[in-house]
Formats: structure tokens, C-alpha cells, sequence
């Protein structure tokens, strides 16, 4: 367990001070009833009423929400240099790699946090109630609270707390969106089990069209979930948006906007998880929203991040680039630990040539290298951009 010194703490609140844009409390069960879902797949209807039999009431928990400005990069992979906000982690960054997809599994303890990425496009959770059943409307299916979140931040100004992603004139910026305490009411299966009725699974658009019984069939639904404690335990979201459709090799400037971006939603995770565990309040009444309780010893929890083939689906990307950059962010940000749920074998094999090369560039060097310098080096390795493969 690693302490935090005060100086850190202060310049923790600084940086978030600078970076958090919007802050929000939602009470679930009060946010879905004055926030319905609205579903456009009649698939989609019946496992929400399976899972939610009593509307609004069937709901627990309170959704934190979050919405960031992109941070800028550190200037290298140097510990130390992360160490000055990333929160006083010294070891090397644990990575685990699994061939499989996210179960939302309870912390091993009070001290340690999870995360889980959603695919997000610039419309925060904007796709919830279509036809498509990709990872992001999975998850947004599953924890049915955050389709509510999204219709209630296209109420509120703008409508811009819904966005992941801002574009000026010169350049686009992340602006990642992270949900704290999301319920997960529901599991859906959907691999291929042609003894169930889905001999072409249920992902992608291959939902939209199975039969009702084959879709209850692969459908489990979660009352409370307890720990092994039997504390109740709910769900942290990372919704950030990765480039798209691009061609031909990744330049240097595609690079670095993948990095700045992950590592934004990385870092805002860390801090976040700082509040979840009591190391910093929030108030969201107050004009000072962030604060730092009064406390002898103050323990940096463990962070851990789960991801997958970010970008790589609908939106064509390489898995074994995106998996470096995801892996180099974390290092980055003061993460303790990335597992990587690559779903299937090929997907595995393209996540390791990802984590060989982070390892090349940057782990083996013991971080002795320049954020510039990395990324020229990965632009020279020459990987393409994939296809999009319509889900």
C-alpha cells in the first residue's frame, strides 16, 4: 500500500479543479422515472422489462457522474514524473490479458477500485434504444440506468455534457464521460450456442433479429448484487470515443490523439477513484466541489482498468496498436493494473504483438523514454488501420 503526501493531494485538486467540467449526483431509481429509457428494438424492451419488472422502483444505487477536459501528456514515461499527480505508485504496470468479455466482478477489497471502458461514440451512450447491439449498447443494456443518464444530459444546457469529444477549428479534444455506482441488471449472452437458437451469436445485428425466446433464453437478471461480503457493489464507467475509419498506416498526429485521449479517461479514472475511496470529497452543491478530508494516513487505492478492442470493430482500428496505446496511457496515468478482455483467440494474438511492442518501447526501458520519442518510434513500426466491420 503506498501513501499520499498532502503536497500530492494539493496538486491533485489543482489538476482537477483545472479539468472537471461537469459534475453530477443521480439516484437511480430517480433518474429512470423521470428518464425512461426509449426503445426503438422490441428486443431490447423485453430484456429491459425482464430485468427491471418494477420500472423505476426496481433500480438502487446513485449514478456519479463525471465529465472531463483532455489533459495534457507528461513529457515522459519517467515514475517519478508520472508519480507527481498519478498517485504515488511505484511498481511496474500489471498487465492480464484473458480471452473473455467483461463480467463486472466485485473489488477484492475497500481499497481497490474498477473501471470498465465503454466504446463510446461522440454521443455518449447516444445508440442505446436502435437496432445495433455493439459493446456499447450492450453495456448500456445491461446497466440500463446510464440509457436514462443520456437522455437526462441532452436535457441539461447544451446538451454538450453528452459528448466525449469536442472539436475546434484546429484540432478535436477528448472529453471522457465516467459514471461512478451504475447498477448492472442484467447479463446477456451472446455467443454462439446453436442449442440456444443463436448459431450466429447475438452481437452486432444479429440481436435485432433472433426470436423473443431465444433472446430471454440468454438473458440473466441481477436483483441486488452483493459481494462476498454481502455489500452491494455496482459498476465505474470510462465512456471515451476512439478515432475512426482511417487508412493506410497511423501517423504520428493519430498516435498521439488516441494516447491523449485514453490516457485523459485513465487519469480522471485515478482521480475519481480517489473520491470513491474517501482519499478526496466531493460536493456537488458547492462551487468548491472537490476536497481533501482531514486524515492521518492517506492510502493511494489500486486502480484497476478493464478494456478490450477499443475502436476496433465498427470503427476499423488496429487491435495491436490500439492495445499499446491503451497499455502506454495506463502507464502513463499511474495505473495499477490493465486486464484486457480480448473475446476470442485472433483478437489475442493481435493484443499480445500490442503488448510486445509496449514492452519494447517503454516497460523494458523502465520508462526512461521521452512521450515524443515513443510515438515517433510506434509510427515507424508501420501498423495499418484495419476495416470496419459494420458492428
Amino acid at each position: 500500500m503506498a501513501l499520499i503526501v498532502q503536497s500530492t493531494l494539493q496538486k491533485i485538486k489543482q489538476v482537477i479543479s483545472t479539468h472537471l467540467k461537469d459534475y453530477y449526483s443521480f439516484p437511480a431509481s430517480d433518474l429512470v422515472r423521470e428518464n425512461p429509457p426509449i426503445w426503438y428494438c422490441e428486443n431490447k424492451k423485453i430484456v429491459y422489462n425482464m430485468a427491471c419488472p418494477n420500472g423505476a422502483d426496481s433500480f438502487h444505487g446513485t449514478l456519479k457522474y463525471t465529465h472531463w477536459t483532455q489533459f495534457d501528456l507528461p513529457k515522459s514515461f519517467n515514475v517519478e514524473e508520472k508519480n507527481t499527480i498519478g498517485g504515488g505508485r511505484k511498481e511496474k504496470l500489471e498487465i492480464e490479458v484473458l480471452n473473455d468479455i467483461f463480467d463486472y466482478s466485485p473489488p477484492d477489497d475497500d481499497n481497490t477500485v474498477v473501471w470498465y471502458i465503454n466504446f463510446a461514440d461522440l454521443n455518449v451512450f447516444g445508440y442505446y434504444g436502435g437496432s445495433l447491439f455493439a459493446q456499447d449498447e450492450m453495456q448500456c443494456l445491461e446497466h440500463p440506468a446510464l440509457c436514462s443518464l443520456r437522455d437526462k444530459l441532452c436535457t441539461i444546457q447544451d446538451g454538450s455534457q453528452a459528448r466525449t469529444r469536442m472539436t475546434t477549428s484546429e484540432k478535436s479534444f477528448a472529453t471522457p464521460v465516467l459514471v461512478r455506482g451504475v447498477e448492472r441488471r442484467a447479463f446477456i449472452k451472446t455467443d454462439r450456442n446453436e442449442a440456444e437458437g443463436r448459431p450466429y451469436g447475438l452481437y452486432g445485428n444479429q440481436f435485432a433479429i433472433s426470436n423473443e425466446n431465444t433472446v430471454k433464453l440468454a438473458t440473466t437478471v441481477f436483483d441486488e448484487r452483493l459481494d462476498s461480503r454481502g455489500k452491494p457493489y455496482y459498476s465505474n464507467i470510462i465512456a471515451m470515443e476512439a478515432p475512426k475509419y482511417g487508412s493506410g498506416s497511423y501517423t504520428n498526429s493519430t498516435i498521439r490523439m488516441i494516447l491523449e485521449t485514453a490516457y485523459s479517461g485513465f487519469l480522471a479514472a485515478r482521480f475519481e477513484s480517489l473520491v470513491e475511496t474517501g482519499v478526496l470529497e466531493r460536493k456537488y452543491e458547492n462551487e468548491e466541489h472537490t476536497i481533501i478530508p482531514e486524515k492521518d494516513d492517506i492510502i493511494a487505492p489500486r486502480v484497476i482498468i478493464n478494456t478490450g478492442n477499443w475502436g476496433c470493430g465498427a470503427y476499423g482500428g488496429n487491435i495491436s496498436i490500439m492495445a499499446c496505446l491503451q497499455f502506454a496511457a495506463a502507464h502513463l496515468a499511474g495505473i495499477d493494473k490493465v486486464i484486457y478482455h480480448t473475446v476470442d483467440n485472433k483478437s489475442r494474438n493481435d493484443v499480445n504483438i500490442g503488448l510486445e511492442t509496449y514492452r519494447e518501447l517503454i516497460m523494458n526501458l523502465d520508462g526512461m523514454v521521452k512521450v515524443d520519442e515513443f510515438i515517433t518510434k510506434l509510427a515507424r513500426k508501420n501498423f495499418q488501420w484495419g476495416f470496419s466491420n459494420g458492428e
